[in-house]
């Protein structure tokens, strides 16, 4: 709503805008709202639900929700019910005090926590390759962070032994591609909150800690180091209700 208001023969307008949540980024610039989220300012004509509330738009400005930044020139999605959806990054951004690369894709959850992520490049984050994944692409859990910024859980770009185990997320077409498309997000590496490996696919067969196993075999490690033949598989298919950490 704008009201203009005379003062010394000038005229001076002000444009009342909600404000954003607790704190987010105050963003000067043309602004969209939605009846149940925070106001949002962009660059472009916003795309809306058929009820006027924001779908998409342009940020002109930095938007804070929570512990990530979301920089000026990304594009951001919102639910019909006003919850941020989705995030491509126009610039480097800060997730939870771990940089990710511009144009990386960010999936909130139902409550507006960032879950999981894809990268259109491949990048090394914490000393691990990444594999990446074209804009818009939804169809697999993405590699996640800790609420501490650690890694969660990767698709591997390629074989890496990690803690003396040779991982993979993936396997040669003719030496097991099927298989580890089957295991879903089971062939992902995971991680606990120190950085320590989890839970892993093995890339080639191997001897850990006296225990001969084979390719394609998801290996389960406890805080130690040592195998865990009784530990549940970690295979979240799913993205909008994870355990806590």
């Amino acid at each position: 709503m704008i009201r203009r208001y005379s003062l010394f023969g000038f005229v001076v307008n002000l444009e009342l805008v909600c404000v954003l949540s607790a704190g987010a980024v105050h963003a000067a610039g043309p602004v969209s709202e939605t009846p149940l989220a925070p106001a949002v300012a962009c660059r472009d004509t916003p795309r809306r639900f058929e009820n006027g509330g924001l779908e998409s738009c342009t940020l002109a400005q930095g938007y804070r929700l929570d512990e990530v930044t979301i920089p000026s020139g990304s594009v951001v999605t919102f639910s019909k019910a006003g919850v941020l959806t989705e995030a491509f990054l126009g610039d480097r951004a800060a997730v939870h005090g771990q940089e990710l690369p511009g144009q990386a894709t960010l999936f909130f959850d139902q409550k507006g926590r960032m879950r999981h992520f894809w990268l259109r490049e491949e990048a090394t984050i914490q000393g691990h390759r990444l594999r990446s994944m074209g804009r818009g692409y939804t169809g697999y859990l993405g590699h996640m962070l800790h609420a501490s910024g650690k890694l969660r859980a990767a698709w591997l770009a390629g074989e890496e032994t990690i803690d003396g185990v040779p991982c993979a997320s993936k396997l040669p077409l003719l030496g097991g591609a099927w298989h580890a498309l089957r295991l879903g997000a089971q062939a992902m590496a995971w991680f606990y909150d120190d950085g320590r490996l989890r839970q892993a696919m093995l890339a080639r067969d191997a001897i850990i800690h006296g225990q001969a196993l084979r390719k394609g075999e998801v290996v389960s490690l406890r805080r130690d180091g040592t195998l865990d033949a009784a530990a549940k598989k970690l295979d979240w298919s799913g993205w909008n209700d994870f355990p806590g950490d």
